[in-house]
């Protein structure tokens, strides 16, 4: 009887640690993604208002952002993965570049939102 106790008390207590690692998992991209959303907001802003120095501070902040998170949605969701991989690139790179494209660095910004709002609503 004392050995099936043990045993019970183990399986719940192994199930207790995976259950609350795959939460904070999830919490992990979802902080990320709100992060993320945050920064493509002022980029967008800065885009908007034309102000170079902001787009170029802005910007680059996307990649240090994703690095927390990304290996996380590529094992997990590998189709919202490749999506904003496909804008995130050229938005850091449009960003840092010496002349401000308005018209292309809004639009891959834009879709680089939408993709992360796409990933937000499959993290809820």
């Amino acid at each position: 009887m004392k050995r099936i106790t043990v045993m019970i008390l183990t399986l719940v207590i192994v199930s207790v640690f995976a259950l609350a690692g795959c939460g904070s998992k999830d919490n992990k991209v979802a902080d990320g993604v709100n992060k993320m959303l945050n920064t493509t907001d002022q980029l967008s802003k800065a885009i908007d208002s034309g102000d170079q120095a902001k787009v170029k501070e802005v910007g680059p902040k996307l990649e240090d952002q994703w690095s927390t998170f990304e290996d996380d949605v590529k094992k997990d969701n590998k189709a919202s993965y490749e999506k904003i991989e496909k804008y995130l690139d050229p938005t850091i790179a449009g960003s840092e570049a010496s002349t401000l494209d308005k018209t292309a660095l809004s639009t891959l910004n834009n879709q680089l939102t939408k993709a992360l709002k796409e990933l937000d609503s499959k993290t809820k």
